[in-house]
């Protein structure tokens, strides 16, 4: 018996649920919320009371402008103060918070428009002129405000508040209300509408908060990732709040040094990012000697993390990474954790989170069986569905399983390895290849800052591995390295699994989350149009 099948933590939610009242009320009724901090933005402080205070009269606002339960709002704001308090407002009155990605050209915010047809957009005055441009296009536009200073006569959203009242009662949501949608980056089409009730907070944020996290009150988190994802958006937004902790905003694009500066300056102790933001951090020279960092823990997801990033970390700033496996259909579902880490593998399912590895026909794999992983359908943290697109949510299940598009095993201490996406397996001479192995193995090569592996068609193999490899600074591209390389990889794994092209290229194609798009490194390669120094073995 597979020692993970055993969900022994029970998460209990209550029928009658709102998540902001959860994530933030709850606290006003504790002496400390008037002096524990909530959310640092810059030199800007807000105590737990005071952020209740700020939300309740921008939610008073939005009321007055009509806005009733149900109602969508749509949200276009990078990580700010307001994002915070705009995305708890909504929610405390019973509407549905629609966050989308400030990085969304007008194609794709014209779609999400239709497609969630909000009463409400706010944004910043320089992102109003796009969302407006598209709105013309619909047959009911919607409502438009800024969230600070002025745009077009409109007033702001923060000035609209300022007159209003700092009492405002929680909406009393069901659990199964929808609070807020999260749209997915859209990488094969149309960004996706990932809907979710307040259930989900409670669900998810106990065994995150509690088991991968161990947040308590002091604890300082951040990311330098946009919080429109459902990564940071759990992990940076509500579960701090949730378990009384500090957000601290990091404003702008990502930038090794400046995030460094930050972990320093606010004294953040959980710093969230991705495989990608972890290598170029190391890649600062002596930063360990350079910042006094007070981190106890760090996260990654996105990617698997390889391991030789977590060895390096460890070994530099004296905190691991854990490494966490989660999709905008529900957050973290497995993950490393304290005292349970297994370098390489995705961690243990998270306990009361029924995860499970299956085959074809939704029967339970054994030990070491490669199957599809598969959260049960009935877990409370799982998405009610996309929006308008009920078909694609109900082809995603076998049986009672909730199919996560992913391949991967279980081993007899109940850890879980990712194999692949189950569009990215490599099948080569009869063989079936995860091309994480590979990466895995090229990471550890002292010249390789971070790769990508495919499988390519070819005439007598069906597929070969190509590996595409980004250098560190002070390597140059060339045949000697490649096949250096290559070697280095048969040392460590069996030969059919070496690759038979590497190809250097600058930069990895990748989504906004960070996670690299091998889809589009397959069609380069297959369609002859890439632009890389490519050696053949």
């Amino acid at each position: 018996m597979i020692k993970t099948r055993r969900f022994e933590y029970t998460v209990r939610i209550p029928s009658t649920l709102n998540m902001t009242e959860i994530a933030l009320d709850r606290w006003n009724s504790k002496e400390s919320s008037s002096t524990t901090p909530a959310l640092i933005h810059g030199e800007r402080t807000f105590t737990y009371k005071e952020l209740s205070s700020y939300v309740n009269r921008v939610g008073n606002a939005m009321k007055r402008l009509g806005v009733t339960p149900g109602q969508r709002v749509l949200i276009k704001q990078g990580n700010h103060y307001m994002y915070i308090v705009l995305n708890l407002a909504v929610i405390k009155i019973g509407a549905v918070s629609v966050p989308i990605s400030t990085l969304f050209r007008e194609r794709e915010v014209e779609h999400v428009l239709r497609d969630a047809q909000p009463s409400l957009v706010i944004a910043p005055p320089d992102q109003l002129e796009q969302l407006i441009t598209a709105a013309k296009r619909l047959e009911t536009p919607p409502s438009f405000y800024p969230v600070t200073g002025t745009y077009d006569d409109l007033p702001s959203i923060e000035d609209l508040s300022k007159d209003e009242g700092e009492v405002l009662d929680a909406y009393p949501s069901n659990a199964e209300d929808t609070a807020f949608i999260l749209y997915t980056s859209g990488t094969t089409a149309f960004p996706k509408g990932v809907e979710h009730a307040h259930r989900w907070l409670v669900a998810l944020g106990d065994p995150n908060t509690e088991f991968v996290m161990n947040l308590r009150r002091g604890h300082r988190v951040t990311t330098p990732s946009e919080m429109t994802w459902m990564w940071p958006w759990g992990y940076c937004l509500w579960f701090p709040l949730y378990r009384g902790a500090t957000i601290v905003i990091y404003e702008g694009r990502f930038d090794p040094q400046r995030t460094f500066s930050h972990l320093e300056k606010y004294e953040v102790t959980h710093f969230v990012g991705n495989p990608t933001i972890y290598r170029r951090m190391l890649a600062v020279d002596k930063a360990e000697e350079k910042f006094k960092l007070r981190l106890e823990a760090a996260f990654s997801s996105g990617e698997t993390l390889a391991p030789e990033v977590f060895r390096e970390w460890k070994r530099r700033f004296g905190c691991e990474i854990y490494d966490c496996m989660g999709q905008t259909e529900m957050h973290v579902f497995c993950a490393t954790r304290p005292g349970s880490v297994k370098l390489g593998s995705m961690g243990k399912p998270l306990p009361s989170i029924p995860v499970e590895v299956v085959r074809e026909d939704g029967t339970p794999c054994d030990e070491g069986e490669v199957g599809y992983l598969a959260v049960r359908g009935d877990f409370k943290g799982l998405t009610k569905g996309y929006v308008n697109l009920p078909e694609e949510w109900a082809s995603k299940f076998k049986e009672k399983w909730y199919l996560t598009g992913d391949y991967a095993y279980l081993d007899e201490d109940g850890f879980l390895w990712y194999v692949s996406r189950v569009d990215d397996l490599i099948k080569s001479r009869g063989y079936l290849i995860s091309p994480k192995e590979v990466e895995d193995v090229l990471q550890e090569h002292p010249a390789v800052l971070e790769s990508a592996v495919v499988g390519v068609k070819d005439p007598e193999l069906r597929e070969k591995v190509k590996a595409y490899v980004v250098l560190k600074e002070g390597y140059s591209p060339s045949e000697e390295l490649a096949r250096e390389i290559r070697e280095f990889t048969v040392r460590k794994i069996a030969p059919f699994k070496a690759p038979k092209e590497i190809a250097f290229i600058d930069s990895l194609p990748k989504t906004v989350t960070g996670k690299v798009m091998r889809r589009v490194l397959k069609t380069q390669a297959e369609t002859g149009v890439e632009q890389a120094s490519t050696f053949s073995f």
